[in-house]
């Protein structure tokens, strides 16, 4: 036991930093073993280091290896266990300091390794390359050690021994690159077109984890929902599956297209006669989406807000990597461009202004079009003939021409790759500029007389809900007939095309950086398909289609430039392979016999004006009509819609209460309300709620409680007493595990934490609302509290996860395909279609680090070359720069679904230097005189 405790000190002392710690060892003294035997197309090299203590401990720095010649390649290391099996994990203690403190991380794995079997533990780092040539190769190594080492090829006297080294080289290669595949925000088309190639060349077995990553999931709903929302499962789907290449490269569209979807139309709809629609709605064709701004100030908010965001909304949500800027490309193919003159005369010449569309799909290039209601349709007409005008006289690749649709004029501005496609057609004082022919038929179609969007019974049901004079400053509307397009096969088999499409075009560029990385500088698709690089077939589509290369230009024959792909409306689906009729008729059965009725969707948003840059944003949604049965379980376990609603205590930073029933204990527990609370308090972190013993930990230290009313019953069901526990006092008992439970006649309430619940019974009541629902959540401005801190501590964690896959990426563009840094940063953006962004707010550079030369962001420590392992005092997760509140409902009704929101924000615009939002029509109202509580009896009184 003390030559254990002494080994533990011995690693602490050997953990901490020290002057010389960066400073790698002479990789001279270190090898243990080297072999490179010859081959064709490659040879194959191994060398071996020792895990010394010092280089055990320093195991976060990675060894890279280069040659001056460039004659190695697809280079890879690999930790050496004298048996095949992982250490046993360190003592909890030691897990849970590894989690918060890198230092103790690095301890961890030191105590690990010398606590483990002998067998077990880590004996050296491999490092294995492919080569070219049988000359004496001069390495350089860095990172992990340092110094050069020359190496002379053997010739092998029989094919076993370079086929053994072969196999060794691709087990260690195909298992690094699974687990960066694996690893958060990591682009995947590198790593998967890296292994998918060396494998078809050097007749190697692709790893399962690849395989299964080319195949979409068997749950036909979620692979319809993962299509149609661009998931990066389905993209990564389809690039897995081009790089493999094709099952059947000769199959063609040569079968018509499958019906869609037996969907039930004849829902009853009761709808009063009287209802009024706004007149834009009359002039939109009924399959489109609509998003209304009632007004050119309208839409001026809600345009600055996402550029507040990068020009993305949903940046205020979510944590990025890459950012596409897809609603750029949308504005320059529209080619309406916002001025400080537009923006001062848009109030004079815009009335109402709307968003109209088919799809979103901004990424690929989406169907959707600008429509204007003007109030001189003269001067806006004008205005936006100029704009065009210059646009085409600025871009050589741009044509402004007139044409004919539907027996009228209408101007095209439009480039031959698609990134420019804007038609502007008029109807009175109705304008419309769209990126697709075939919304300006529809919006003509509409004009002479067939029914529009306003017209529908579905449209008249929302506006029955959602009256137009609530003055939204938006207003989305998700119509049934859109919906049903998007299930439909154009759009299903077309989304599914796209998809491949992109993947061929990264494939192409890939490949020739492989090639010009082996000194074979090929750029025709037939060339790198005759050497390997890319599979046999590649290209050849059923439909005939396929990717065009023009030097450094590479195009979709049928689709244009990725990122400005033709729109899908426009598209032309006359006819589809077996394989695809085959996929589209079991995706059109599971939504014949399980999702009959489409259930249109609509949301309105109100912003209200507060003090400073303060914004409250009042969010109404709804689903109408609404079938609740194909949801599932979930529909069925809330119970009738109630105004009761419990009370709870004002330092409950978070609150959720939901009316439910049961079909438990054969339905004998009557509907009842399940309530929590949680304090303020620096929680503990997701990764201790793993394993049943230490999630019982971390809930011991929640600072929350659980409870009900009335009672349901199900603790006092229990066998042996087990839920009544013994009696601490009257009221509270204490159960099994420490937990602890209060009742009385009504209430019934749980948590391990004694105090919070003697604390929180005096404000906990059941009062009377104004309003229905079934679901209620409160959250309360986290400025300034311990939970504010927790959760941008979590959102660090992802970002920080994130930001390392960036550089990641980098890194494997540099270290793989051996780009110098200033390619690889020009390449990032021609790979992903978008800019590669550093979550933490940081900028990408290549740097010598104590890492050796690499990849690294601004925002990192930079001692460490890595991310800060506490969250920096300046960092601010970007959902906690504006959110002060939410208070939210949700109700369901038999026929309708509806979700009410009052969201508080404070936006920085200023500081920024964005402008402000224009004032809505009436400011924040001061908060309602609280509803008076029915107090449960203090502990005092029991």
């Amino acid at each position: 036991m003390r030559a254990y405790w002494i080994s533990i000190v011995s690693c602490v002392l050997l953990v901490l930093p020290t002057e010389n710690a960066a400073d790698g060892a002479d990789v001279q003294n270190l090898v243990t073993e080297m072999v490179a035997i010859e081959g064709q197309p490659y040879g194959v090299a191994k060398i071996s280091l020792p895990a010394s203590m010092s280089e055990f401990l320093r195991s976060e720095r990675p060894l890279t290896v280069s040659d001056r010649e460039g004659r190695i390649a697809y280079s890879v290391t690999q930790e050496i266990f004298v048996a095949e099996t992982v250490a046993e994990d360190a003592p909890p203690i030691v897990r849970r300091g590894a989690q918060r403190r890198r230092l103790l991380g690095r301890l961890e794995k030191a105590i690990r390794n010398l606590t483990a079997e002998p067998d077990d533990r880590v004996a050296g780092t491999e490092l294995w390359f492919l080569f070219r040539g049988n000359q004496p190769l001069t390495l350089e190594f860095s990172g992990l050690t340092s110094g050069e080492l020359t190496i002379r090829p053997q010739a092998a006297t029989s094919p076993e021994p370079h086929s053994e080294l072969l196999n060794g080289w691709w087990d260690a290669y195909t298992t690094d690159a699974i687990q960066r595949l694996e690893m958060t925000g990591y682009p995947k088309l590198v790593d998967t077109y890296l292994v998918t190639m060396l494998a078809r060349r050097l007749s190697l077995p692709l790893p399962p984890e690849l395989i299964a990553n080319s195949t979409e999931p068997e749950n036909e709903l979620k692979s319809t929902l993962e299509t149609l929302l661009g998931t990066e499962r389905m993209r990564n789907v389809a690039l897995t599956s081009a790089a493999i290449g094709p099952a059947n490269p000769s199959a063609l569209a040569s079968l018509v297209v499958p019906d869609e979807p037996r969907w039930n139309r004849d829902q009853p709809i009761d709808v009063s006669p009287d209802i009024v629609t706004e007149p834009t709605a009359n002039h939109v064709p009924p399959e489109c989406f609509y998003l209304r701004f009632g007004s050119f100030t309208n839409y001026l908010w809600f345009r600055d807000l996402s550029q507040l965001y990068g020009g993305d909304i949903s940046s205020m949500f979510s944590l990025r990597g890459i950012s596409d800027q897809g609603a750029r490309r949308a504005e320059d193919q529209l080619g309406i461009q916002l001025t400080e003159i537009s923006r001062m005369l848009g109030p004079t010449l815009i009335e109402d202004q709307a968003i109209i569309g088919t799809d979103l799909y901004l990424s690929e290039g989406a169907s959707l079009g600008v429509l204007f209601k003007t109030k001189n349709a003269f001067l806006l007409e004008t205005s936006l003939n100029s704009d065009r005008i210059q646009r085409a006289n600025r871009d050589s690749d741009v044509t402004l021409t007139n044409e004919k649709i539907a027996d009228r004029p209408v101007s095209l501005l439009a480039s031959e790759d698609n990134r420019v496609r804007s038609f502007m057609a008029k109807d009175g004082n109705w304008v419309l500029v769209t990126n697709s022919r075939h919304l300006v038929e529809r919006f003509y179609a509409v004009a002479d007389g067939e029914q529009s969007l306003g017209q529908t019974a579905e449209f008249r049901l929302a506006r029955q809900w959602m009256p137009v004079d609530r003055n939204d400053s938006l207003f989305a509307y998700f119509s049934p007939g859109m919906l049903r397009g998007l299930l439909g096969p154009k759009y299903q088999i077309e989304l599914r095309r796209r998809l491949r499409a992109q993947a061929d075009i990264n494939l192409i560029r890939l490949a020739r950086l492989a090639a010009a990385n082996e000194g074979n500088p090929l750029e025709t698709i037939e060339s790198l398909t005759a050497a390997g690089y890319l599979p046999s077939g590649f290209g050849l589509r059923a439909d005939g289609s396929g990717p065009l290369a023009n030097g450094d230009e590479i195009l979709d024959s049928q689709r244009g430039r990725r990122g400005s792909f033709l729109p899908i409306a426009d598209v032309q689906l006359t006819s589809v392979s077996e394989e695809e009729a085959l996929w589209y008729k079991n995706r059109a059965d599971f939504f014949s016999n399980n999702w009959p009725e489409v259930d249109p969707v609509m949301i309105g948003i109100e912003r209200v004006e507060g003090a400073g840059d303060r914004e409250q944003l009042r969010i109404h949604g709804e689903i109408a009509p609404f079938v609740p049965g194909k949801y599932g379980n979930i529909a069925k376990q809330l119970g009738p819609p109630t105004k009761t609603a419990i009370q709870f205590p004002s330092d409950d930073l978070v609150a959720i209460q939901a009316h439910v029933v049961s079909d438990q204990l054969q339905g004998t527990i009557p509907p009842h309300h399940l309530f929590a609370g949680v304090k303020d308090a620096d929680l503990p972190d997701p990764e201790q709620f793993d394993g049943v013993l230490q999630t019982y930990l971390a809930l011991r230290t929640l600072p929350a409680y659980l409870g009900a009313w009335p009672m349901p019953g199900l603790l006092d069901r229990l066998p042996f007493r087990l839920g009544q526990g013994v009696e601490v006092e009257p009221g509270l008992n204490r159960l099994i595990g420490g937990l602890y439970r209060y009742q009385n006649e009504d209430f019934s309430m749980l948590s391990f934490q004694q105090d919070i619940l003697i604390d929180s019974l005096p404000d906990l009541a059941v009062a009377d609302t104004d309003d229905e629902a079934q679901v209620r959540l409160h959250v309360q401005n986290l400025t300034d509290t311990e939970l504010e801190g927790w959760v941008n501590g979590q959102l660090y964690k992802q970002a920080s996860q994130m930001s390392l896959a960036g550089a990641a990426f980098l890194n494997r563009l540099s270290t793989q395909l051996r780009m110098a840094p200033d390619q690889a940063e020009a390449m990032d953006n021609w790979l992903l279609a978008g800019d590669l962004a550093c979550p933490l707010r940081g900028t990408y550079t290549f740097e010598k680090t104590r890492r050796g030369e690499r990849w690294v962001s601004s925002a990192w420590d930079s001692k460490t070359a890595l991310p800060a392992a506490q969250v920096p005092a300046d960092y601010q997760a970007p959902m906690l720069a504006w959110f002060r509140g939410l208070q939210a409902n949700l109700t369901q009704y038999e026929d309708r679904l509806v979700f009410d929101a009052t969201l508080d924000t404070e936006h920085q615009r200023r500081e920024k230097g964005i402008p402000g939002p224009a004032k809505p029509t009436k400011p924040i109202p001061p908060a309602e005189a609280p509803v008076e509580k029915e107090k449960v009896k203090r502990r005092a009184e029991l």
